[in-house]
């Protein structure tokens, strides 16, 4: 990692890479200091693995530690901010490099970086962006002037976390996580749905083995499946036997509520034909796992679930929260459709 020509993206992420990319872009209360009289805070932001559009002017910081680098890019509004800040609060010329002035203004970062790793941190080179995602993004302001700054992930990411990588995760781990009411460690039930379909009840009854269902809904069918604990979900990328948020869990819709029946309910209950025409939904699922409420609270854009297991199979089939049959992913023309392995019942 001593030359530029190394600073490529490496998507092969181990365990430990992993773990340590999730600890670090858990939200936690924001680094706070003073640069002269303008007061200075960083907070961390979500995982990004996709270039946004459009993209936002930014500068690249190459810093040195020993014979490693770390590539930190900054918008450009909040490097010139933190630039005109420090040559008006210490007196300094207009003519220094801006390195040497952006150097100036994170020191009260840098420090904090050196006394833990015992080492010298040096900035090298300002320049224009050009090192693509997967990045680290926080959110920095400086008096008025609110910014971006990205932590480039470059360095081979299928091992152990580089030392530098490991520092600076050691750094954010010291600052207090947003606080919480309920315990961090309670487990959290997340299934994961790769469509639905809405069948009536005598359907159910008739299946057999080798029958195929297609979903009428099917994130799947664009790689991406839905992820629910509860009352929350979110959309997630597939990637082999992981799983990529795109966005934080949220709230679901409230089912719709009648306020009152216009008709007096019948005396006689509902007839088994009457029955067979009742509308149910089975819900496609390619598993279930236990996660923290703290990581699922914690959970923005890019964090990552690892599995295990394919996701493409073998897929449960639930109707109400109950599994009734299991299925595999298979494509019918141009749909995909899961092929019952038995009948449908309460298993």
């Amino acid at each position: 990692m001593s030359t530029h020509d190394s600073l490529k993206p490496e998507l092969t992420l181990s365990h430990a890479v992993v773990s340590w990319l999730n600890e670090c872009a858990t939200p936690r209360t924001a680094f706070q200091c003073r640069l002269g009289d303008e007061p200075l805070s960083v907070r961390t932001g979500p995982l990004v693995w996709q270039l946004e559009s459009p993209p936002i002017p930014m500068l690249e910081c190459m810093w040195r530690l020993g014979d490693e680098t770390i590539v930190l890019s900054m918008s450009r509004v909040l490097i010139e901010r933190l630039i005109s800040t420090v040559q008006s609060g210490m007196g300094l010329p207009s003519e220094p490099t801006g390195s040497f002035v952006l150097e100036l203004a994170l020191e009260p970062l840098i420090a904090r970086l050196e006394a833990r790793i015992r080492q010298d941190v040096q900035l090298a080179q300002l320049r224009e962006t050009t090192m693509p995602p997967p990045y680290l993004e926080y959110d920095v302001a400086c008096g008025p002037i609110n910014g971006k700054a990205r932590l480039c992930l470059f360095s081979p990411l299928d091992g152990p976390v580089p030392f530098a990588f490991h520092a600076l995760g050691d750094l954010l781990r010291k600052l207090p996580r947003q606080p919480s009411e309920l315990p961090a460690e309670l487990p959290v039930l997340v299934a994961g749905k790769i469509g639905s379909l809405c069948v009536p009840a005598a359907l159910i009854r008739k299946t057999s083995a080798g029958d195929a269902l297609i979903p009428d809904v099917s994130p799947f069918h664009r790689d991406q499946i839905i992820l629910s604990a509860g009352r929350l979900w979110a959309v997630a990328d597939v990637a082999d036997d992981r799983l990529i948020l795109r966005e934080p869990f949220r709230p679901q819709p409230p089912p719709l509520e009648y306020a009152h029946i216009m008709t007096e309910p019948e005396l006689q209950g509902p007839s088994d034909a009457e029955l067979d025409d009742v509308e149910i939904t089975l819900v496609f699922e390619c598993g279930r796992w236990l996660m923290p409420l703290g990581e699922l609270r914690s959970a923005g854009e890019g964090h990552i679930f690892e599995l295990g297991r394919p996701v493409d199979g073998p897929i449960d089939i639930v109707a109400n929260g109950r599994r009734i049959g299991r299925g595999d992913i298979v494509r019918i023309g141009d749909e995909l459709g899961i092929r019952l392995r038995g009948g449908l019942a309460l298993q």
